[in-house]
């Protein structure tokens, strides 16, 4: 366009008609205001990729901010609920476990007999049980089965 635009200038010296003169304003106006437009169209084009890139960064943000909002959500309600419920597991470690000997006892929990080698958990109550049935029953309950005392205030005291 700006050769076009030499062009028509050119000719307009050459030739000192006011049409013509007339007629090339027009012309150059005409492209003065289609090169703007360009120019703008482009700048609202490299706005708008500027746009879409800051819109996926953001994104991406909120995506991992409500990510770490939900972990730090279930965190809190699974501490809420293991301080409620159950034995934690640091106080689970410390109960005594054994090999069965010879016996004809049964587990309170599951009432099965205690098999020989079978390895059986001792509460601070003294009572006994099979470990994996223990180990379930204090998942949801701080309490011995047989005498109801409390395993975890007991676990907390012997610590002390």
């Amino acid at each position: 366009m700006m050769f076009i635009l030499l062009l028509i200038n050119k000719y307009n010296n050459r030739k000192k008609n006011k049409q013509i003169k007339r007629t090339t304003n027009l012309i150059m106006i005409q492209v003065l205001e289609e090169r703007s437009e360009g120019q703008q169209q482009q700048q609202y084009e490299i706005d708008g990729v500027q746009l879409r890139i800051w819109e996926e960064v953001a994104n991406q943000y909120r995506q991992e901010i409500q990510s770490m909002q939900l972990q730090l959500w279930q965190n809190s309600v699974d501490k809420l609920f293991q301080k409620c419920n159950g034995v934690p597991k640091k106080y689970l470690q410390k109960l005594k476990i054994m090999m069965m000997g010879k016996s004809n006892r049964q587990c309170s929990i599951c009432c099965n007999q205690f098999q020989k080698d079978e390895l059986i958990m001792q509460l601070p109550c003294k009572h006994i049980y099979h470990k994996s049935c223990v180990d379930s029953w204090l998942q949801s309950s701080t309490k011995c089965p047989n005498c109801r005392s409390d395993v975890l205030e007991a676990l907390k005291d012997q610590e002390k």
